[in-house]
């Protein structure tokens, strides 16, 4: 990436931090270098950056390239032989009109959020009324006056606001002035360009907002470094959203396939809580998140205090402390808005919970749509969003009066139906999921299918955490059910298992973040049925809990499915994993590595290219990696994975389907996928040695495979018998504990060396 500016520059260093974190969660390096435009002439800025790339290759040939701002973009056009011609090229924060012609005309891809201006106008309008005055903060810099005539134009297209006067250049002092002559009701905005008015090299002008604050002005705006340098809210640009879509975006594969801009619109609508008491009811609900919450009711406990000191006169200090903390309660539970959905946070529902008896009564409810999950991996955060909230939009519409919606985590949405409706709770919910369906269906959007977990409250006679732990394991009963019905119904876990289960939880959510040591891997190897070679080994991920003891696979990985955080986990072991077979070790040689991957972190943004940079990196020959897929994944759309797999095979990458036979994957999907190998279900085998029928079957599976050229690998082998038999069958490879358990990686090398009684 090429920033335009210098560290310190406050929307600078907010979009590198932004793109830094989007890259870290795509598993895709990013390197910044810094043009420096701002503190030196541009002229100077490009000869400086013309010295710093000659004899070093900035930008390898192939690579993507991110610019940030207008004057990155005009230093690539002039000098793209010197950043060694990037196939691909992504600019941000482009403002001058003919440098964007120039830029799409090269084939760069614009990201632009023009519409959040008008977002922020609009609401301010709906939040003080259709005739709201204006005095506009703009800037007189080259930069700055072009996006002040941007935002007056955006003005302009805005009912109900009008601008009364435009500062072009402006102090605290010049805009009390201006003040005092606008008309009665006027609000301050603030436009974007050299931060505040004189700039932000400028120690005096950092000061400015705060100034006004303290003065009693407000000044709104449209982006998060403003709010953080003082100003009271707006419509505030979500560049989480922005740097994700623009990452995505580049390294995905639909890139040549993108319009030549995008553009991003606001979604945050953020406001100073000091409005909270001046606004009404349906005017609060206009706001996405409160600013300043503590810092505002700090404010007005003391403001109440002193008026409570006269009431101690005559006896009432206890009744109004009481009243005080009721109405900071009932102000902190109207703040608890979640950003994303603009619902209640789930913090609201529990506080509703222990607070009000009417409350403990009725169902609480879980919904999620595994589908979402899916489309973000393909299509990325941004486009999954926008199906989210429409879908979110439907649900609320055919929602039954009374029952209420609260924000989950990650795609899910809790909720509470009220006593009154119990009798009849799950036929009303199978019919709001068949409405919704229908009217889904009506409106032509994405074929995504939501699924709920139902528990009776019985008057509050068990725990939340019990309560949350069962709605939890009804979600993953029906995943493991494959998603063949669309509500369960679950009662209230006993409190050990409640606790257990959402102690898992919580910790593998803050583990995720550093799960050393607690996770480690071991391996399994793959043998040849005829001599006993080692022939590969399939890595296996193991949890050391440091309380709990080992927590087997099958008892956490579903959790981490639900907590949505299978990327990441894939990430981790795939980094692990690769390094550890890319070091010199003494011992066997292992021939291939097989790893298991979520297929959806497969088809996730960027997870291709890092696995080529990851094997490029350490040398390694990507034929001697195998990345298992399991039956049980989502396969309801094969062109779409057999894209997926099919660049991956590009890559020189093995790709086997694991658990075969047990799933729902149609033969011909064996057919359709480049698959290198199929590994045959442990349960498979074991009913082979059972039933004629099953053994014949088994024989059928192995004749299958070898027509299409597929390695076979048997799985749960368990004792001689089984390995003669497969050995007489022609499987190409077997695995199981008759030949080893799961052991630690360095253990696997040094048990098949020549000289070790494992070796054949």
């Amino acid at each position: 990436m090429l920033a335009s500016y210098h560290r310190g520059n406050p929307w600078n260093d907010e979009l590198v931090r932004r793109l830094g974190e989007a890259s870290e969660r795509l598993g895709v390096p990013l390197e910044v270098d810094y043009l420096d435009a701002r503190r030196l002439a541009e002229a100077q800025a490009f000869q400086l950056q013309l010295s710093r790339l000659a004899g070093r290759r900035a930008v390898t040939p192939g690579d993507r390239l991110l610019l940030l701002d207008d004057a990155a973009l005009r230093f690539y056009l002039g000098h793209a032989e010197a950043m060694g011609e990037p196939q691909r090229v992504l600019a941000l924060g482009i403002n001058e009109p003919a440098l964007r012609r120039r830029a799409e005309e090269r084939g760069v891809r614009l990201v632009a959020y023009r519409p959040v201006a008008e977002d922020s106008l609009r609401f301010l309008v709906e939040l003080f009324g259709p005739s709201l005055p204006l005095l506009v903060l703009g800037d007189d810099t080259e930069v700055g006056s072009a996006l002040t005539r941007d935002f007056l134009e955006n003005l302009a297209a805005v009912d109900g606001a009008t601008a009364v006067e435009v500062l072009w250049q402006w102090d605290p002092a010049r805009v009390r002035a201006a003040l005092a002559r606008a008309p009665a009701g006027t609000r301050v905005y603030l436009v974007e360009g050299q931060t505040t008015g004189a700039g932000d090299l400028s120690r005096e002008a950092r000061n400015w907002l705060p100034a006004l604050e303290a003065a009693g002005v407000p000044v709104f705006c449209h982006l998060p470094y403003q709010v953080d340098l003082g100003c009271a809210g707006g419509a505030i640009l979500d560049t989480r959203r922005l740097t994700q879509l623009a990452v995505e975006s580049l390294v995905g594969n639909a890139f040549e396939r993108l319009p030549g801009m995008l553009e991003v619109e606001a979604t945050r609508r953020q406001l100073h809580a000091s409005f909270y008491p001046r606004l009404s009811v349906a005017n609060r609900e206009r706001v996405d998140a409160w600013l300043a919450v503590e810092e505002t009711l700090g404010s007005l406990d003391t403001q109440r205090r002193w008026t409570l000191v006269g009431w101690a006169a005559v006896g009432l200090l206890g009744v109004g402390l009481t009243l005080l903390a009721a109405s900071r309660w009932r102000m902190r539970r109207r703040l608890l808005v979640d950003a994303t959905t603009g619902l209640p946070s789930r913090q609201a529902l529990e506080n509703a919970f222990i607070n009000d008896a009417t409350e403990q009564d009725g169902w609480l409810f879980t919904l999620f749509c595994p589908g979402l999950r899916g489309f973000r991996q393909r299509l990325g955060s941004e486009a999954a969003l926008g199906v989210y909230r429409e879908q979110l939009r439907l649900l609320r519409r055919l929602l039954p009066s009374g029952w209420r919606l609260y924000a989950g985590s990650e795609f899910t949405l809790l909720g509470r139906i009220p006593a009154g409706h119990a009798a009849r709770a799950e036929s009303d919910f199978d019919a709001l999921l068949a409405r919704f369906e229908a009217a889904r269906e009506e409106g032509g959007g994405p074929r995504l299918a939501w699924y709920a977990s139902l528990l009776p409250l019985a008057g509050h006679r068990a725990g939340l955490a019990q309560c949350w732990a069962a709605l939890d394991d009804g979600l993953l009963r029906l995943e493991r059910q494959g998603w063949r019905q669309p509500v369960i119904r679950v009662s209230p876990m006993p409190r050990g298992v409640a606790t257990r289960f959402r102690r898992l939880a919580d910790d593998l959510e803050a583990l995720i973040e550093a799960p050393e040591p607690q996770w480690r891997l071991v391996i399994q190897p793959r043998v040849c049925p005829a001599d006993g070679r080692l022939l590969g080994g399939e890595v296996l991920l193991r949890w050391d809990h440091p309380s709990l003891g080992e927590i087997s696979p099958g008892e956490f990985l579903p959790i981490v499915e639900v907590l949505g955080l299978t990327a990441r986990l894939d990430a981790w072991v795939m980094a692990r994993s690769l390094a550890w077979f890319a070091a010199p070790r003494p011992g066997a040689v292992l021939p291939i590595l097989a790893i298991n991957v979520n297929l959806a972190s497969l088809e996730g943004a960027g997870f291709i290219t890092a696995l080529d940079e990851q094997l490029r990196r350490h040398g390694l020959d990507p034929r001697r990696l195998e990345l298992e897929i399991t039956e049980h994944a989502d396969f309801s759309d094969p062109e779409r994975v057999a894209q997926t797999l099919a660049a991956l095979e590009r890559l020189g990458v093995r790709l086997a389907l694991d658990d075969f036979g047990t799933g729902r994957t149609a033969f011909q999907l064996l057919q359709r996928l480049p698959l290198s190998t199929v590994k045959l279900d442990r349960d498979l085998l074991y009913a082979a040695g059972r039933e004629p029928r099953a053994r014949e079957a088994y024989v059928a599976l192995v004749r299958f495979c070898e027509q299409l050229g597929l390695d076979t690998v048997a799985e749960g082998v368990e004792n001689g018998a089984q390995a003669e038999w497969l050995s007489e069958l022609g499987v190409t490879e077997v695995q199981g504990f008759f030949y080893a358990r799961p052991m630690a990686l360095d253990a696997l090398l040094a048990g098949y060396a020549p000289s070790s009684s494992m070796a054949p």
